[in-house]
């Protein structure tokens, strides 16, 4: 299973969504046109579904855009080496990654191994003067992400952090209403993923099948809140715009007793200044409800659901004055296809790409999010077309070594069943 799946659970989810005939409302969009610039040479290490996503992902850039001349993985059956083949066909496949990085083409490389893997390999490509993208967290040992944050600070290539949230489209539309202060002030944030699953992977060769769990150890992993909390957690870092000062949380084994050391279900308390906080609850025994991120404010309250978003007003809030004309949703808990169930409230659909649609003479009550752009096509698109055009991403070590060390304290106050007070210098390279 995806460390970052979250970003596609909710399909999982109890909650639905009725659409209403209505005008979407029409702001600045927050994705800007592709870049232009000269074709990026890219190679992705580690081929687990990460990995694979990331193939896919440059496959549908384009050879003229980001051609993938390397992949490399330890791991070389033969079925395994088909299956990413399959989608690079021209990548030179590689089992020491090494090898990889001495390719004079290879400009941008992909980490996409364990999380505890990370260190070496990062800095090694950005020795051998490679562009790297890191997965998130950027390690399991916060010794080593600050030796990666510190490396990539003074790398003269561009490094940047797999924290999709950030060059998420929606994500950033959303933030123009809460920096313009148009949903009032925040004082709460929510937000969960969940999913019935073992996040075992089963294997015939015991070796192999260690390898393939290191996400069940807690040796090699930050569980549940540090593997995919990271990205809910940092989309409330990225709105309140400051760092938290105290983390606190409850974590138990309770449902796959199979001798893995990290908790299946945890909650966590994310205290950020002026009283404002931020609760998560991450679940391997449940689906209901799946994933999403609530912020509530003092004039209205913001829901984001994968690429989708909605704006739910205060009776007394001000007229924003484009609301009128917006597309309306009805939430509800029930079955989508009949529009059966309770009806929790009316929320105002916020589309990052509007005014791009209608100018392309989309009609209004059409308008929608492309919901098949995923936040990691939508990072790896960063991250190519930043390099491409010589230009330094919008994230990269610091928001990267931040988030890690908020997640490693969550990770690390879930685990203790306890509370952490958060310090500057925790957060300083």
């Amino acid at each position: 299973m995806n460390r970052r799946d979250f970003l596609q659970a909710a399909t999982a989810s109890g909650l639905s969504f009725a659409s209403a005939v209505g005008v979407t409302e029409i702001r600045a969009d927050a994705k800007k046109d592709a870049p232009t610039g000269p074709p990026v040479g890219c190679a992705v290490i580690g081929l687990g579904k990460q990995g694979q996503d990331i193939l896919a992902s440059l496959a549908k850039l384009g050879g003229s855009r980001a051609p993938i001349y390397g992949i490399c993985d330890t791991y070389q059956t033969p079925v395994f080496v088909k299956r990413s083949t399959e989608i690079a066909p021209s990548a030179t496949f590689a089992n020491d990654y090494r090898r990889t990085l001495d390719d004079k083409k290879v400009q941008a490389v992909f980490v996409a191994t364990p999380s505890h893997l990370h260190k070496q390999i990062v800095i090694d490509a950005l020795q051998a003067g490679k562009h790297v993208y890191c997965e998130a967290p950027l390690a399991t040992d916060l010794n080593e992400a600050k030796a990666i944050a510190q490396a990539a600070m003074a790398a003269k290539t561009f490094f940047m952090p797999g924290l999709q949230v950030r060059s998420n489209a929606q994500a950033a539309h959303v933030g123009h209403f809460v920096k313009a202060g148009d949903i009032g002030r925040v004082v709460q944030g929510r937000g969960q993923w969940h999913k019935r699953s073992t996040w075992r992977l089963a294997h015939p060769d015991a070796a192999r099948e260690k390898e393939l769990n290191w996400r069940l150890a807690k040796e090699t992993s930050t569980g549940l809140i540090g593997e995919i909390g990271i990205h809910q957690i940092d989309s409330a870092t990225r709105y309140l715009n400051a760092l938290p000062t105290a983390v606190s949380g409850y974590s138990a084994l309770v449902e796959y007793k199979d001798g893995r050391t990290v908790p299946d279900m945890a909650q966590c308390i994310v205290e950020y200044p002026k009283g404002v906080s931020f609760l998560y609850d991450a679940s391997l025994i449940s689906t209901f409800e799946g994933a999403y991120e609530v912020f509530y404010a003092t004039s209205s309250t913001i829901l984001l659901r994968d690429q989708r978003a909605w704006m739910f007003k205060e009776a007394d809030s001000n007229t924003l004055g484009w609301e009128g004309y917006a597309r309306r949703d009805v939430l509800r808990v029930g079955e989508p296809a009949n529009g059966t169930g309770e009806a929790l409230g009316t929320g105002i659909a916020l589309v990052a790409d509007a005014s791009k649609q209608l100018a392309l003479g989309k009609k209004p009550s059409e308008i929608g999010t492309d919901v098949s752009k995923t936040s990691l096509y939508q990072a790896v698109d960063a991250f190519t077309g930043a390099i491409s055009m010589n230009k330094k991403p919008a994230v990269g070590p610091l928001e990267g070594y931040q988030a890690t060390v908020v997640a490693h304290k969550c990770n690390d106050a879930v685990t203790n069943k306890t509370r952490i007070e958060l310090t500057p210098e925790m957060f300083a390279l």
